[in-house]
């Protein structure tokens, strides 16, 4: 039994009493971690057939005490871990969490709230609503506006996939695609730097991945809107009925934000409904200097922003937000199963979340943000947001100094991509240049000293390296620069001597 009893102590005292003792070995856990992140490497050199080896075992037939599970942890989980939150990991849109939101979400476990409706998680929906109001409040929506907690950016955009397919084809709800009225294709707009998420959505969405139109970029990665008017005009030729068009704001592989105006502009001119994809640059918001960048998201139909990214909260927690507010999300995807119809009706369905998304149980993950902005207010993030931004800036700096290292594109958000071409690999062709780029990333991943990505910029590979940590100071990328000034050197002397 996980709760012992003993005569003169009620089960719940039980529990009371096991939640004390294990919340001192856990936080002893989680503080001697975060005292290391500094100096631990930022992976481990396991490969999964060592860490296979370590969790062999077969199913539990009896029990084990929780003080032992808790020490299998500590050496076999942590040592095996990517450390994101460290201050050398310079990889995707990944924070160090804040310790607030932490423990929040271990409030949020205790008290199990099942934020579907109303009657099951009272508190929690009304916080859930509010934090919706402030995210609204936050890019420049109205009061009428809504919107809802996803499970990250993905599901944040099948919403607003499935709330523009539903305008565009008004019976596909009901009737399915072949029955709605639309002529040809249902086709969607992107960016070619649009997150991997659209191609899932389209196919999902019954609308077909190639029915996705993957819009060319100019120099700078944003999406050119000259070509976006020609596609949707190519399309309505031949019959097919444009559907959505979708912005990037802090886009993947390069941070850079569309011209979302303009994106306003196209949209209203062809009657399509426009989505912004601000997973990670509606953290921009928080900003006075830097918030101009999203000039126009006000415009747009929906939202998408993950406070998992430049909230730094615990994975997982995403939201997508509405302009015309809950009614578009009812619209969508309410029904009313038996077992919780409700005969009294009134206000409390309003908070009943799981009319306004594809989700039935819903975790309160609401509250791991509203702890996070109550404890930072909108001026901390701004100043954690500015603070990244210009060290972005100063690493820029940084790696214009290197030889043989060429940036490529600006950094607009906190983020940079480079490539390390040296004249032996310049004249060697795209493929070689390529693969270098894979063995420098592979080279200081292995030495534990950073993290970081690659990509693939208008068909070539390059480095892409992100400030995601609050912890991050100049020193640390003072110390990625030189691992990356030192490996790549190595990789020279050893292909010149081939």
């Amino acid at each position: 039994m996980p709760v012992s009893m003993h005569s003169n102590e009620s089960r719940s005292d039980a529990l009371g009493a096991e939640h004390e003792r294990l919340g001192r070995a856990v936080t002893a856990l989680i503080a001697d971690y975060a005292r290391a992140l500094d100096q631990t490497d930022i992976c481990s050199k396991a490969s999964p057939k060592d860490i296979e080896k370590l969790f062999d075992e077969p199913l539990p037939k009896t029990g084990t005490d929780a003080e032992a599970i808790l020490e299998k942890f500590s050496r076999d989980v942590v040592p095996h871990a990517m450390n994101i939150p460290s201050p050398r990991y310079f990889g995707l849109f990944n924070p160090t969490p804040l310790p607030l939101a932490v423990w929040a979400d271990a409030l949020a476990s205790a008290l199990n709230q099942n934020g579907a409706v109303w009657r099951n998680s009272p508190s929690a929906s009304i916080i859930e609503a509010r934090l919706l109001r402030w995210l609204c409040e936050l890019i420049g929506y109205g009061p009428e506006s809504f919107g809802t907690l996803t499970s990250g950016g993905s599901e944040a955009n099948l919403v607003a996939l499935k709330c523009a397919r539903d305008r565009a084809a008004r019976d596909a709800r009901d009737r399915g695609l072949r029955a709605a009225g639309a002529s040809g294709n249902l086709v969607v707009y992107a960016s070619e730097q649009c997150h991997y998420s659209f191609i899932k959505c389209a196919d999902i969405l019954g609308l077909g991945r190639d029915n996705l139109r993957k819009v060319a970029t100019d120099e700078l990665f944003h999406i050119r809107t000259d070509a976006l008017r020609e596609a949707i005009r190519r399309d309505l030729a031949e019959g097919h009925t444009p559907c959505c068009i979708a912005g990037a704001a802090g886009a993947t592989s390069t941070g850079v934000v569309d011209p979302l105006d303009e994106l306003a502009d196209i949209a209203a001119e062809f009657g399509l409904w426009f989505h912004v994809d601000a997973a990670y640059g509606g953290g921009l918001a928080f900003s006075d200097k830097h918030s101009w960048r999203l000039r126009g998201i006000e415009r747009a139909d929906s939202v998408t922003i993950d406070p998992h990214k430049w909230m730094f909260v615990p994975f997982a927690c995403g939201a997508l937000l509405v302009r015309d507010g809950g009614r578009v999300l009812r619209d969508g995807f309410d029904i009313t199963p038996e077992y919780l119809s409700d005969e009294r009706g009134g206000e409390d369905v309003e908070y009943d979340f799981y009319r306004y998304g594809q989700l039935g149980t819903r975790r309160f993950n609401a509250l791991k943000v509203w702890m996070a902005l109550k404890h930072l207010g909108v001026r901390g993030y701004a100043e954690i947001i500015e603070r990244q931004i210009e060290l972005t800036h100063y690493l820029a700096g940084r790696l214009d100094e290197l030889e043989h290292f060429e940036r490529v594109g600006e950094v607009e958000t906190a983020l940079c991509c480079v490539r390390f071409l040296p004249p032996l690999v310049r004249e060697a062709g795209v493929d070689a240049q390529d693969e270098l780029q894979k063995a420098l990333q592979q080279r200081v991943e292995q030495s534990g000293e950073a993290w970081f990505a690659t990509t693939v910029l208008h068909g070539r590979r390059a480095l892409r390296l992100n400030i995601n940590s609050f912890l991050t100071e100049p020193r640390h990328v003072d110390d990625l620069v030189e691992s990356l000034r030192r490996e790549s050197a190595k990789l020279l002397d050893e292909r010149e001597a081939l």
